[in-house]
C-alpha cells in the first residue's frame, strides 16, 4: 500500500467525492420529489446519523432539506449531470491507482475511461438506492409478496432473515464490479471478490468507530471552527476511500500469487513479456 501510494490516491478520491456529494444529493432530492416512496428522505436521514458523526450529519440534513422539494426539471438535469461528471473523476482515480496496482500502464482510451467511469456511477447508485430501498420497505415487499402468493409465515421469516444478507451481498457487488472493470487487465468475473468481502465490513465498522470518536472526543468544532464539518466530512470520506484501495490491494496480491493469476506488470494471462519490467511470476505461486 505504500508502495503504490494508496493514501495520496484515497486524497485524490475524497476530493473528488466532496465535489460530486452535493450535486448527487441535488439530482437524488429532486427525483425523490417526482416518486411516491412516503418518508423516504426522513428514512435516509435517520440512518444516515446513527453512521455519520454529528458535525457530518448537520452539515448535509440542512443542505439536503433545503434541497427536497424544488420540482423544477432544469435542477434535475443540472444536478445529474453534475453529479456524473464529478462522480466518475473519482473512479478515474481508482482507474489510475488500481493500474499502478497492477503494475500496467493504461491503454484504454480517454472516452472510453470515461464512459466505463459513469458507467460505474451509475450502477452503483442504482445498487445503493435498491439497498435502501430494501433495507426500509424489505419487510412490506416481503409481506405483500406472502400473501400474494399465500407462502405463509415461514417465507416472511426466511424473507426477512435473508434481506441484511441480501443488502450486503448488493454493496459487495457493487465493489466487486468496480474491482473489475477499472483495472486495465483481463480477469475473470468473481460475483463477490476478496477485497469487497473485507472492504464492506470494514467501511461499516470504520464508520462507526470513527462517528464515535468524532461524536465523544473529537474537538474539530473548536480547532477548525464553521468548516470543522467540512474537515470532519473529508476525512471520513478518505477513510472510506482508503479501505476501498484497501480491498484493491488484496485482489492484486492474490492475482500475483496465485497459480490461475498473473504475474505484476501482465494485462493477460500467459503474455509473453510483463510490462514495466515487472518480474515473472514465480513457478509454483505463494
Amino acid at each position: 500500500m505504500i508502495d503504490d501510494g494508496c493514501a495520496e490516491y484515497a486524497a485524490a478520491m475524497a476530493y473528488y467525492l466532496l465535489l460530486a456529494l452535493f450535486p448527487f444529493f441535488l439530482f437524488l432530492t429532486t427525483l425523490l420529489a417526482y416518486l411516491p416512496l412516503p418518508d423516504f428522505l426522513e428514512f435516509i436521514l435517520t440512518n444516515m446519523k446513527r453512521v455519520l458523526p454529528d458535525e457530518v450529519f448537520v452539515l448535509l440534513q440542512d443542505n439536503i432539506r433545503k434541497l427536497f422539494g424544488n420540482k423544477q426539471g432544469g435542477l434535475l438535469s443540472l444536478g445529474f449531470l453534475l453529479a456524473m461528471w464529478t462522480s466518475s473523476n473519482a473512479i478515474t482515480a481508482i482507474m489510475e491507482v488500481m493500474n499502478r496496482l497492477y503494475e500496467v500502464k493504461e491503454g484504454r482510451s480517454f472516452w472510453k475511461v470515461r464512459l466505463i467511469a459513469i458507467f460505474l456511477v451509475i450502477l452503483v447508485s442504482v445498487l445503493f438506492i435498491f439497498a435502501l430501498i430494501l433495507l426500509m420497505f424489505g419487510p412490506k415487499i416481503g409481506d405483500f409478496i406472502a400473501n400474494l402468493a399465500g407462502l405463509g409465515n415461514t417465507f416472511q421469516i426466511s424473507w426477512d432473515i435473508l434481506l441484511v444478507p441480501t443488502i450486503l451481498f448488493l454493496l459487495m457487488f457493487a465493489l466487486a464490479v468496480i474491482y473489475f472493470l477499472t483495472p486495465d487487465v483481463k480477469q475473470d468475473w468473481k460475483w463477490i471478490s476478496p477485497g469487497a468481502v473485507f472492504a464492506i465490513p470494514a467501511w461499516v465498522l470504520a464508520s462507526l468507530a470513527f462517528s464515535f470518536y468524532i461524536n465523544n472526543f473529537g474537538s474539530y468544532d473548536k480547532t477548525y471552527g464553521s468548516i470543522g464539518a467540512v474537515i470532519v466530512l473529508l476525512l471520513w470520506l478518505y477513510l472510506s476511500g482508503f479501505i476501498i484501495l484497501i480491498g484493491a490491494e488484496i485482489n492484486a496480491v492474490i492475482e500475483h500469487h496465485s497459480k490461475e493469476g498473473k504475474a505484476p506488470g501482465e494485462k493477460e494471462e500467459n503474455a509473453p513479456e510483463p510490462r514495466n519490467g515487472a518480474a515473472q511470476k514465480q513457478s509454483g505461486g505463494d
